[in-house]
């Protein structure tokens, strides 16, 4: 009996199986592969109307689609639960799931019916509140099934649910507070370099676009999320030519205009609306709290503000902040706090209440819990005080994220946003006003006192999307906002103006996993960030006017868009730091080989600013191999005062330095510093010929010295001889020198001067 029906399931799901099932065979060289295409879902619900229904004989249209084998008899029916909406908002979550029982009673409304020649069965029937026995306030679930009219297996089932408003009858409020993210990850590596242009296609076509569309049609009560760095882009794109860097090159681009109009657009369609800044590029706050990155994080902060007040033309605060992953820890929070956030957005289930509410019996349910679960604002301690955590419900901000794209879903989608968000009003508890009486969903209807009524005070709920790249489809969302602002529950208000409550229920602590930890920025990739932030302070610091050349390029790459795309991320890193070494590089120790004679002297060290600005630098010497060549100042480290380089100029400082040994080749370090002692750049180590000739010079020389001593003694003593030497007679009277004879030779006593030394055989004239 088994094996009959199992193989008359498998004959039902061959005969019913859509003809885009069917598989097609390809040739390949020895064997066939079967390639099965992309099944086509078997029923799809396209519309529902009214989405709310009030009075009981109001038809409601219900039409979709069967997809099966040609010729297969089908059958449509609805399943519901006759006069039972849902308790709890928990028992709706079981349902949607499929985790929860089906609804009891059914209608066939298409009875057994041939699927076309196309392979589709097109239906639309209707239904009536009175038909599903909807008689009082609540939610009711609702279930459109798809059956095999031969086996009566089913084919397909869809969810979904029916709010019920009685005309006349009061309904409780809540207040829907939407905060919508409009950020982008970042297109820039230093200011002037784009890593893509994807961008230019993003603000035409894209994703950019349609928030666009969607901020133009939204409420004026939502309030938005724009990230600054965005802006800026579109506004660089926009503002001329730009580089797109691409295979170790640039590419010069032309202007887009359509960024410009994007960025007009955008500034129009939030004119008057409530705006929020992200921290500038979106940074991961969490991960650079963890890593020791406070101070990008506040400069993050400060830098969101400053620019999108700038560019939206109006005051623009970053008070509010909206961590990745929509969790944060209690050193984050703290930070943000003492940077001076004063509310935070945050999944409800990143602060739970303090015990968990009752699944599923209501009259057990403990109050406390259950307010906790739908309150939308909370305070939370610091060490800088008490500030507003603001609360996102997790189902909403499910759907508000979910994929609508297939046929059908944004129907399924619409109608459980607008069931949830009924059940937060019809869930509220009761407080005792005058005249009437009133019922609770899944509840007989209680008779109060004579005079007395039951009044609802209104709830407040937030919803957010759950990813910062948010892609949604305008036409979905304007179609939700659309019936939230008709449904007679709901009320849209501004993030800002959602408080906690006076007396708040008890939560626990803030939940932040394991998981969510392993979600950051990656602490090595942090590193290199962290590295980078030195030279590009170094950068902006070394110039006689500070700049902020480098600091948006470093808060860029700490954006939590590069969560998961670490890649990506650090091909922006190598850019970055090849813009930032191209800068530094304009100030330089000039690198050539220097001499030194003697056992001390002066090593000239030559620093070259080829900047466009003046520069204002130390200079730190030491020696790397003290032996040969040592710095002539206590400890070895020679270090100049701050020091002005003129641009285009060079500067000439003179170290004095030592030979202590015999000399040679040995070299120095030369450290640029900044004026604030930061480094710039790594040490230049440069080359000294060391040559201890002193000693030898002075030998030399001594010798030298002694050697003209010597002559000089000796003429002395040669000439104090010629003085007394024995044979010189006394010197006669001087005589007129005699004139010589016409043409005659002169005899050596008419020469003038001339005299005759007497001298004895034997003896040597004196010289």
């Amino acid at each position: 009996m088994i094996c009959k029906a199992a193989l008359l399931t498998l004959m039902t799901a061959a005969l019913l199986a859509p003809p885009s099932m069917a598989g097609t065979a390809v040739a390949a060289p020895g064997r066939v592969v079967a390639v099965a295409a992309a099944p086509a879902e078997p029923l799809l619900v396209e519309q529902i109307t009214p989405e709310v229904t009030n009075e009981p004989a109001t038809p409601i249209t219900i039409s979709g689609t069967v997809t099966g084998r040609p010729q297969a008899l089908v059958e449509v029916r609805i399943l519901y639960s006759r006069g039972q909406p849902f308790r709890l908002r928990s028992d709706m979550e079981s349902f949607a799931a499929e985790d929860g029982a089906l609804p009891l009673s059914w209608i066939t409304k298409v009875p057994a019916t041939p699927v076309d020649q196309s392979g589709k069965l097109p239906f639309q029937f209707t239904v009536t509140p009175q038909d599903l026995g909807m008689s009082r306030l609540g939610v009711y679930p609702l279930a459109i099934e798809a059956l095999d009219a031969t086996t009566k297996q089913r084919i397909a089932i869809e969810r979904t649910f029916l709010p019920y408003v009685p005309k006349g009858e009061p309904v409780p409020k809540v207040k829907l507070a939407l905060a919508l993210p409009i950020v982008d990850r970042p297109h820039r590596a230093d200011d002037a370099t784009f890593m893509d242009d994807d961008l230019r296609t993003s603000v035409a076509s894209g994703r950019l676009a349609q928030l666009l569309k969607l901020a133009q049609r939204a409420d004026k009560n939502v309030t938005w999320f724009v990230d600054p760095a965005l802006l800026e882009d579109a506004r660089q794109m926009s503002a001329g030519p730009y580089t797109v860097w691409s295979d170790d090159s640039g590419e010069r681009k032309t202007a887009d205009a359509g960024a410009g109009q994007w960025l007009d657009g955008l500034r129009t369609a939030l004119a008057g609306k409530h705006v929020v800044a992200t921290p500038y590029a979106d940074p991961d706050m969490a991960a650079l709290v963890h890593n020791g990155l406070d101070a990008p994080a506040v400069a993050a902060l400060q830098r969101g503000a400053a620019v999108a007040t700038g560019l939206l033309g109006r005051e623009i605060g970053t008070s509010t902040a909206w961590p990745a992953g929509d969790t944060i820890d209690r050193d984050a929070i703290d930070e943000l706090a003492t940077a001076g956030v004063t509310s935070v957005v945050l999944s409800g289930d990143a602060l739970p209440p303090a015990s968990p509410p009752a699944s599923h019996d209501l009259a057990t349910a403990d109050p406390a819990a259950g307010a906790a679960a739908t309150e939308a604002a909370t305070g939370l301690d610091t060490v800088s005080g008490r500030i507003t955590a603001l609360l996102a419900d997790p189902v909403l901000s499910q759907i508000l994220s979910g994929e609508v794209s297939a046929p059908g879903s944004a129907t399924i989608a619409r109608q459980r946003f607008l069931a949830e968000t009924a059940m937060l009003a019809f869930e509220q508890p009761n407080q005792t006003g005058q005249t009437g009486q009133t019922g609770q969903p899944g509840r007989p209807g209680r008779q109060l006192p004579q005079g007395q009524s039951v009044r609802h005070a209104a709830r407040t709920v937030v919803a957010a999307p759950t990813t910062r790249l948010w892609n949604p489809d305008p036409a979905f969302l304007s179609a939700l906002l659309q019936s939230t602002s008709s449904a007679p529950w709901l009320r849209l208000t501004s993030l800002d103006s959602v408080r906690p409550p006076r007396s708040p229920a008890p939560r626990a602590d803030l939940v932040y996993t394991e998981r969510d930890r392993q979600a950051e920025l990656g602490r090595s990739y942090l590193s290199s960030v962290r590295k980078l932030g030195r030279k590009a302070d170094a950068a902006a610091t070394i110039t006689k006017e500070h700049t902020q050349l480098f600091h948006d390029a470093i808060l860029r790459l700490t954006s939590a868009s590069w969560r998961g795309d670490t890649k990506r991320a650090g091909a922006y890193v190598l850019r970055v730091e090849a813009a930032i070494d191209d800068r530094m590089d304009d100030v330089s120790v000039i690198d050539t080989p220097r001499a030194v004679a003697g056992a001390n002297g002066q090593v000239p060290v030559s620093v070259a600013n080829n900047l466009d600005k003046d520069i204002v630098i130390k200079i730190r010497v030491t020696s790397d191999n003290t032996s040969r060549v040592a710095i002539d100042v206590p400890g070895g480290a020679y270090e100049t005062d701050q020091i002005t380089v003129l641009k285009a100029r060079s500067q000439l400082v003179n170290v004095p330095v030592t030979v202590p040994g015999g000399g040679g080749e040995a070299t120095i370090a030369i450290q640029l510093l900044t004026g604030e002692d930061k480094r710039y750049g790594k040490p230049v180590h440069v080359t000294v010929r060391a040559t201890g000739y002193t000693g030898i010079a002075l030998v030399i020389v001594g010798a030298a010295l002694t050697i003209m001593l010597a002559a000089v003694v000796m003429r002395m003593l040669r000439r104090r001889s010629r003085k007394s030497f024995p044979f010189s007679p006394a010197q006669p009277a001087p005589q007129p020198a005699p004139q010589p004879e016409p043409g005659g030779e002169p005899e050596l006593g008419d020469l003038p001067g001339a005299r005759a030394v007497p001298v004895e055989r034997g003896e040597t004239p004196p010289a």
